[in-house]
């Protein structure tokens, strides 16, 4: 007797190049709205060079740090490093999301923007 193969809940390794630029003053409530939600970070254990988290209780993710090229400038605007990871994704649902934080865990609130050049 076989068992089909199950197909694997694991996204497949995305590359990203993100930087991060922090300004002043409240965001339109439309776009709080669009990139706003709470992500919940494992803090302990430290583990250098790798993020895991809960990004919004929907699904787990782990990014390992893959370096820096350089600085990008905004001339005028905005300054910032560029760095690169490589991220995995599973579903996931925390079990006892109304208990707060579990231990090693911390929840942190987010607002986002993308450009694309």
């Amino acid at each position: 007797m076989t068992a089909a193969p199950r197909e694997s809940a694991v996204t497949e390794a995305l590359r990203s190049l993100e930087v991060r630029w922090i300004f002043p003053g409240l965001l339109e409530a439309a776009a709080a709205r669009w990139f706003g939600r709470e992500d919940t970070y494992l803090l302990d254990p430290q583990l250098r060079g790798l993020s895991v988290k809960v990004r919004g209780g929907g699904a787990l993710e782990v990014k390992v740090y893959r370096g820096s090229p350089g600085i990008l400038e905004v001339a005028g605007r905005a300054r910032g490093r560029m760095e690169s990871w490589q991220k995995w994704s599973f579903p996931f649902r925390p079990p006892g999301q109304d208990r707060g934080d579990p231990a090693g865990w911390r929840s942190v609130r987010k607002r986002r923007r993308i450009s694309r050049f």
